[in-house]
């Protein structure tokens, strides 16, 4: 009897058992990269600081993470991937063990600046490694499966987390991160089979990609619509029960909101720039961002607090805010792999960092917000970054574009597989 099938299955089962865990581990980063949103609080009275400060722990991560990404990406190139991924997750494994059993505010700052070190070398390496396990046959699956982890932690992770810190300790929850991170490092060890390197992409060569006009304009309007929805999102457990009357565990459950309604806007998103346009889309969800967040900010501000119609007008805006800003990274993947067609994948990278930035960006501002005026104000705070952002791309798109002849043409679907592989 032949035994070719069972080959076949098996081959199958290895490489999705391999992307699962994959995933899992992006489910752990993911968790980890938005978890401080639901825990603040409980992290700011347990060491006795403001919230504002100690909303600084996102600013750190996302500036590691950010700075990490191309840094680490060029150093370890030679490097083997399996290797890579395990000292990866064990860099952010220790990180979250550190956090979840430091002393001092001082101790947990090392630990975020060491698990977005850890997370943004996870991320690049976990994607690379789907597509050589997965082969040309699967390799959009696989991206798709890994890429799924961190939108399942946007969905369930943060408002799972943030409920066993409400309703424990925090530093439960990074205790919990870390356990997820254990499963897949110990998973991966397994199952994982090795991969050959990818070609090496010099630090020189990302820094010429980002300094191309079209890729420059992009990668800054994008830096400035996160940081508009990382100054809310950072402190929405503050903002939450500064207008709500809802309790800590309330809080999970905004979360979850936020949570379930970026899955439906990153899946629409799609859809949009498969029908309108990646330029067009992006527009709409940096647009729909300052608009929801006048509505945030008036709730916040003018809405008698504490009543059963704020709390549902607060929600509703919250669901608003979070379908329209998830509209944007699938659009801005696109945006930037058409403004540098000869290098995608550098070009890629580097609108990822400009997405972190944007997290330092929306911590340190919401921060200085909350320092300087109040909660309420933290909407209006993301609206004038979003504004900014708004004005960038509107400029892009219709007063400059002899600058960026190619910028503003969608590519076939040929196209975007030709341009990834490369």
């Amino acid at each position: 009897m032949s035994t070719e099938p069972t080959t076949g299955r098996t081959t199958g089962e290895r490489y999705l058992g391999a992307v699962l865990l994959l995933a899992l581990g992006a489910f752990a980063v993911g968790t980890d990269s938005y978890i401080i949103s639901g825990i603040l609080p409980a992290i700011a009275g347990d060491f006795r600081l403001p919230e504002g400060v100690t909303g600084q722990l996102v600013t750190v991560f996302a500036l590691s993470y950010a700075v990490s990404a191309p840094v680490l990406t060029t150093l370890t190139a030679a490097f083997g991937r399996r290797l890579l991924l395990q000292t990866a997750l064990g860099v952010f494994l220790l990180a979250n063990v550190l956090g979840a059993l430091a002393p001092t505010y001082g101790v947990l700052l090392v630990a975020r600046v060491l698990a977005g070190a850890g997370a943004a070398m996870y991320m690049n390496t976990a994607v690379a490694v789907a597509t050589a396990v997965a082969g040309d046959s699967r390799r959009g699956r696989a991206v798709s499966l890994v890429l799924g982890g961190l939108t399942l932690a946007t969905a369930f992770g943060v408002p799972l987390g943030s409920l066993v810190g409400n309703l424990g300790s925090w530093r439960g929850t990074l205790g919990l991160t870390a356990a997820l991170a254990a499963v897949a490092m110990a998973g991966l060890a397994l199952t994982l089979p090795a991969t050959a390197p990818p070609p090496a992409v010099s630090m020189a060569r990302r820094l010429r990609v980002a300094a191309r006009p079209g890729v420059l304009v992009a990668v800054s309007a994008n830096t400035l619509v996160v940081g508009g929805s990382f100054v809310v999102f950072t402190y929405l457990a503050v903002l939450t029960r500064a207008v709500t009357p809802l309790s800590e565990a309330g809080v999970s459950a905004v979360l979850l909101v936020w949570g379930v309604a970026a899955a439906a806007g990153n899946a629409a998103g799609g859809r949009s720039c498969d029908r309108r346009g990646s330029e067009r889309t992006y527009l709409y969800g940096v647009g729909g961002v300052a608009a929801s967040f006048v509505a945030l900010g008036t709730v916040a501000l003018a809405a008698p607090r504490g009543h059963t119609a704020t709390t549902a007008v607060f929600l509703l805006c919250t669901l608003v805010w979070s379908a329209l800003y998830w509209l944007i990274p699938g659009a801005q993947v696109q945006r930037v792999m058409l403004r540098a067609p000869d290098a995608p994948v550098v070009a890629v990278s580097v609108s990822s960092a400009s997405s972190y930035l944007g997290v330092a960006l929306g911590g340190a501002a919401g921060g200085a917000t909350l320092q300087y005026a109040s909660a309420g104000a933290l909407p209006w705070t993301g609206c004038a970054l979003a504004l900014c952002a708004l004005l960038v791309v509107v400029r892009d798109r219709y007063q400059a574009p002899e600058a960026l002849p190619d910028a503003h043409k969608e590519p076939s679907g040929s196209t975007v597989r030709e341009t990834l592989d490369t």
